[in-house]
């Protein structure tokens, strides 16, 4: 199952907002901040915190939705939340401390560090190419493993035993490509030159420098005091929570954290050099995956702009350095499907007089409104016109899967039949898919449907209990 196909986890280049120059301004954009998300909330997009800093002074800041929606704890300034792909901006900020204090160089190929990889690999792949995303590798998490292979992942070491077999999507610095693989080998090179792990480490080097009291670090998404379960918002019907998804993070992922530290971290790398010397600061927030490049510290410190953004199920963070107007903009989020994207880009919006778009509903719920209000033999049909005209991603398979999980919470088998139809046509290698298109047969009591089904998740992929399962109580 392709599930953090539409949640991997990205990069962007934000335009972050313009200072204001009056109380009145103040007070109207306080306002308009509020009104985006709270309209966030109420369509069911976004559960957050929001802070914007304005030369080290808090400007806005909210909490809104739950912490915990089964218990019904609310969020609040001090909620953590997990943030996805910002951790790699924590690891590139360890890698540049070790090359200051020249225990490693940039140019250093990974062989030099770390052994299991082939030849053309160690030899040629260096640090630097792997901050950034340069290196040929891709994304780990793609890699074709079942869900109990994914549950023995517990640490980088285990994780780093399927990076080996990963072949290279491209010669090494020919092209950018986004790599989650990459920083977990960034992340294994410095446990390696530490003799750490790297929760430690972080701690050291950077929570504790700069007082980040309320942020850690796990391998794979585990419950800690304060923190936010992340729920998988684009979900119809009762809320879906993360806990068991065994969501791997191992330097690529992994850090949670809140909203006053993650301020921490950005007044520290702006105004002092506690972490990193200016020189290697321009390094840091400097990327191929951004349009501008920094000369030096000084050019940073004029009109410096830097977003990155991270997500996962149940995850979304932006973490954004505005050096012009002298902003920070962070907005933390226990729903996934780019809810802090969306939100951030709206608040930056009404910072530089840009139109608002309003937010749109989840688009597995346009799907499954599409079905209910123009049948399920029109869908079957007609379902790429209809997503194109609704500006739904056809690509993204969890959104069908969440329209269609609806449809069978609802025993809605024709519906149901129709969705999970489109789903294998569009997705023929996605098990979940097939199984659930059997169930959906089984409502309107078709076994033989059902049977064929339920053989072909086999087929795709052996061994699978449901399917097996399933044929075996059809056989009774």
């Amino acid at each position: 199952m392709k599930k953090f196909k539409a949640n991997i986890i990205t990069t962007l280049f934000l335009i972050l907002p313009a200072a204001l120059s009056a109380q009145n301004s103040e007070n109207t954009n306080e306002s308009k901040f509020s009104e985006i998300i709270n309209e966030a909330y109420s369509k069911g997009v976004y559960s957050g915190n929001v802070l914007i800093v304005s030369d080290g002074k808090v400007a806005f800041e909210t909490s809104i939705g739950n912490a915990d929606y089964d218990k019904n704890i609310p969020n609040t300034s001090g909620t953590k939340f997990q943030t996805g792909s910002i951790t790699k901006f924590f690891v590139k900020t360890l890698i540049h401390q070790l090359a200051d204090e020249n225990k490693i160089s940039m140019s250093d190929n990974i062989g030099k560090y770390l052994t299991g990889f082939s030849s053309d690999i160690s030899g040629n792949v260096t640090i630097q190419q792997l901050t950034d995303h340069t290196s040929g590798f891709g994304d780990f998490l793609r890699e074709a493993m079942n869900p109990d292979e994914l549950r023995n992942l517990k640490n980088i070491s285990d994780v780093l035993t399927v990076i080996r077999n990963e072949k290279l999507n491209f010669p090494p610095g020919i092209q950018v490509q986004y790599s989650n693989s990459g920083y977990v080998i960034l992340a294994a090179i410095i446990e390696k030159i530490e003799g750490k792990i790297l929760e430690e480490i972080l701690k050291e080097r950077i929570f504790n420098k700069t007082g980040m009291d309320n942020t850690g670090f796990k391998v794979v998404n585990t419950e800690a005091d304060g923190k936010a379960k992340g729920y998988l918002s684009g979900q119809l019907g009762p809320k879906e929570n993360n806990s068991d998804m065994n969501i791997i993070g191992a330097g690529a992922g992994g850090i949670y954290s809140t909203t006053g530290d993650m301020n921490k971290f950005a007044q520290s790398l702006i105004n002092d050099n506690r972490l990193l010397s200016d020189e290697s600061k321009v390094r840091l927030f400097n990327s191929p995956l951004f349009p501008v490049q920094y000369q030096n510290w000084d050019e940073f410190k004029r009109n410096g702009r830097f977003a990155i953004a991270g997500g996962a199920p149940g995850i979304s963070a932006v973490f954004g350095i505005n050096m012009e107007k002298n902003y920070v903009m962070i907005v933390l989020s226990n729903f996934d499907q780019g809810s802090a994207e969306e939100v951030s880009q709206r608040l930056s919006a009404v910072l530089n007089d840009r139109e608002i778009k309003p937010f749109s509903p989840p688009p597995a719920k346009v799907i499954y409104d599409i079905i209910k209000e123009k049948g399920a033999d029109n869908f079957i049909v007609n379902y790429k016109e209809e997503l194109s005209a609704a500006g739904v991603d056809p690509e993204n398979d969890m959104i069908l899967l969440f329209a269609g999980r609806e449809f069978l919470r609802e025993n809605d088998a024709d519906n149901a039949i129709a969705l999970y139809t489109v789903y294998t046509k569009e997705f023929p290698d996605i098990v979940v898919a097939w199984n659930d298109l059997g169930d959906a047969y089984l409502l309107k009591s078709d076994k033989d449907k059902a049977r064929k089904c339920y053989e072909q998740a086999l087929k795709i992929r052996p061994g699978n209990k449901r399917a097996e399962e399933s044929i075996r109580k059809l056989n009774q």
